[in-house]
């Protein structure tokens, strides 16, 4: 087939700017609640009308429990209709200043999600819908501007409390836009309902049943008015911002089997009948995006077992597009001391996707349990770093190969034939070590007695790589076989190692990239090892006459071009669109530096959220990715090219990637900047 509509080709170009809040939806959720109400987690009581102190608490507790390697925060910002943010229909609430309505002087919603995300972390708004008071039911002890005071009849008083009619539709209507109004002003990653619905079957709702009820069994009318809030809140943030996400935290069981076949091999409270929660049809109607139930009980509790109720949600989510999180209650001492019991429970079931744990002030002021998340969390840093460049790409070599047939040898300092090495690397199975013009380094001799390759070849030009290394390559090894792929130029040494590569593997691919262009290159090479697919390089304005002749005898489908405008013009665009059997005009994947270009080629051609592993690698001195790139390859993972500290795009396009392993290459990186990959890919 001869070209793909024109109109489909947006979906092939990865822009520079990248979504702030979205994230990969397999990425593991690792979340904490952080409970606002009474001041339990943050902020103090100490620190009302204190906005610094109140910010540094903020910033110590996350830091914690980044440390421990946790990549969310569920964060209570509506503990009892009112406001930890700036808003017209709700109060600021009395736990920042201790009365409600005060102004505290800052947004702290705004600001916890600028911390939050610096950290590469996911924020989640927490929202108790129906709760007023925790204490008290006098609607004119409320701020003037509290909904309750302004409506008495929306609140009805149950135990010394107040609670929003759920059976009101104007309290839903309110709601609603109460959320909406979040989504709308703030850079939230999640919206996050708990487990506050009706408060008790007894709860005196007489009145509104009797106006709205419309004969419907009073039961299935309260669960009725609960599943209209969650749908349209749903669809609320759905209108606004897609990549918002809604969850629920439901009681651990929905139902017993007792009462209903359906339910699950438990002999506790029910959801369904208790608060008039049914959170299997919201899974099954799809109205929420995850579901967060409470399993807070040990495998041994015999009422409600860990193990029990972790297979039965995830039988209920299983076939829907609904992620699971377990609920962990890390407040009890018996759930703490199995945690790595439980967490490493719900991985194996791929169901899962993710734990939170109850609470945040559990996990700051207990190290035992910091030891045990971060154990579990732990991303292994490897350096893979000698004493120079030579002595780096050794240690890269022994980190992927115990032996090899065939090395590839690339000049240190003399990266442009190098570039377009690494899929021809791939293809041999071979890694790349480096040497000078005319002297093999003393570490790459050692390395290449130790993979005892039958096989070494040289790329590039005899001014790159002298005839006299074959002498001391002989030396090493008698026997040894010693090619040259080497042209008079780049472009030349291009072709030659295209088309020696395609004397292995028939591609049907290429990448393209500006022959002066060495970053772009060198953040493609991976990707183009994996495929063992070609790295062409292009002047700005055309393909050099004799590459674009010999592509066109390779019935090539696609292809891809690395960088922007200013490396690779329209034309050169062109004349590849002139020669694949697909339309690749939409195929250019580029940033506005090489920076962004790497977090583009990262997000464009690594799309799995899980990464086996990540290498990270200076962006201005190349030589150390350059032998990094058949290891990449050879792992399927991609190469962070790294100036001072990660741009704004590769901050973003990290933090939806998870991996255990990051490889630092090389010396000379700013540790910080390892350090905020490593917190990241969490």
């Amino acid at each position: 087939m001869k070209k793909i509509l024109t109109g489909l080709l947006g979906m092939f170009l990865v822009f520079a700017v990248m979504n702030t809040t979205a994230f990969a939806d397999t990425k593991e959720m690792r979340g904490a609640w952080i409970s606002t109400v009474w001041n339990l987690d943050w902020p103090t009581v100490g620190s009302r009308n204190n906005q610094a102190q109140q910010k540094q608490e903020f910033i110590t507790l996350l830091d914690k429990l980044q440390a421990t390697g946790l990549n969310s925060v569920i964060v209570q910002v509506r503990p009892k209709g009112d406001a930890l943010y700036n808003s017209s229909l709700n109060p600021w609430s009395d736990i920042l200043t201790g009365t409600q309505g005060k102004n505290p002087g800052y947004d702290p919603l705004a600001f916890m999600i600028e911390e939050t995300h610096k950290r590469g972390m996911e924020f989640h708004a927490w929202f108790n819908p129906y709760r007023i008071t925790t204490s008290g039911t006098d609607v004119n002890a409320l701020a003037s501007n509290n909904m309750a005071r302004k409506n008495p009849s929306w609140a009805i008083a149950y135990n010394k409390a107040l609670y929003y009619d759920p059976g009101n539709p104007q309290v839903v209507n309110y709601l609603v836009e109460t959320v909406a109004e979040v989504v709308k002003n703030y850079k939230v990653d999640g919206i996050h309902f708990d487990d506050y619905f009706y408060p008790s079957k007894s709860f005196n709702d007489d009145t509104s049943y009797s106006k709205y009820g419309n004969g419907i069994n009073k039961d299935d009318w309260r669960r009725a008015n609960v599943n209209a809030l969650i749908q349209k809140v749903y669809t609320k943030i759905n209108s606004i911002d897609s990549s918002v996400s809604f969850g629920v935290s439901p009681r651990g069981i929905w139902k017993n089997a007792s009462s209903d076949p359906a339910g699950s091999a438990t002999h506790g409270g029910q959801s369904y009948y208790d608060i008039y929660c049914d959170s299997v049809a919201w899974i099954k109607n799809g109205w929420v995006d995850y579901i967060n139930p409470q399993i807070y009980w040990t495998f041994e509790n015999s009422a409600a077992p860990y193990g029990t109720l972790v297979d039965w949600w995830a039988k209920q989510v299983k076939g829907t597009n609904v992620k699971l999180y377990i609920g962990h209650d890390v407040s009890k001492t018996e759930v703490a001391n199995q945690i790595e019991k439980q967490v490493n429970y719900s991985r194996a079931n791929s169901e899962v996707d993710g734990n939170i744990y109850f609470r945040a002030k559990f996990i700051s002021e207990n190290s035992t349990l910091q030891s045990k998340l971060k154990q579990l969390n732990k991303v292994t840093h490897k350096q893979l770093k000698g004493l120079n460049r030579y002595e780096t790409s050794v240690k890269v070599s022994k980190e992927g190969w115990s032996s090899a047939n065939t090395v590839l040898l690339v000049n240190g300092y003399a990266n442009a034939d190098g570039l377009v090495a690494t899929p021809l690397a791939s293809a041999y199975g071979a890694p790349i070590l480096l040497s000078s013009a005319d002297t093999l380094p003393e570490s790459t001799k050692t390395e290449l007695k130790r993979l005892n390759p039958s096989k070494v070849i040289l790329i590039g030009g005899k001014t790159v790589l002298s005839d006299s290394l074959k002498k001391q390559l002989q030396e090493i090894k008698p026997d040894l076989e010693v090619n040259r792929i080497g042209g008079d130029t780049r472009f030349d040494t291009s072709l030659l190692v295209a088309k020696k590569l395609d004397t292995i593997v028939d591609a049907n691919k290429s990448y393209v990239c500006y022959g002066f262009g060495e970053a772009d290159a060198l953040s493609i090479a991976a990707k183009a090892g994996e495929d063992k697919s070609p790295i062409i390089l292009a002047k700005k304005d055309a393909i050099p006459k004799g590459t674009l002749d010999w592509l066109r005898g390779e019935s090539l489908q696609t292809a891809y071009f690395i960088g922007g405008t200013t490396n690779i013009t329209k034309s050169v665009i062109s004349q590849m669109n002139s020669i694949t059997s697909s339309d690749v005009s939409g195929n250019r994947v580029a940033g506005i530096n090489r920076y962004d270009t790497n977090a583009a080629v990262i997000k464009k051609f690594y799309t799995n959220s899980v990464q086996s592993g990540i290498s990270v690698a200076k962006g201005l001195v190349l030589a150390d990715a350059l032998t990094s790139g058949p290891l990449a390859a050879k792992l399927k993972t991609p190469i962070v090219l790294v100036n001072t500290e990660l741009s704004n795009n590769q901050k973003q396009v990290l933090s939806t990637k998870q991996a255990s392993l990051v490889y630092e290459i090389g010396g000379g990186i700013n540790p910080s900047t390892v350090q905020d990959v490593i917190n990241r890919v969490r």
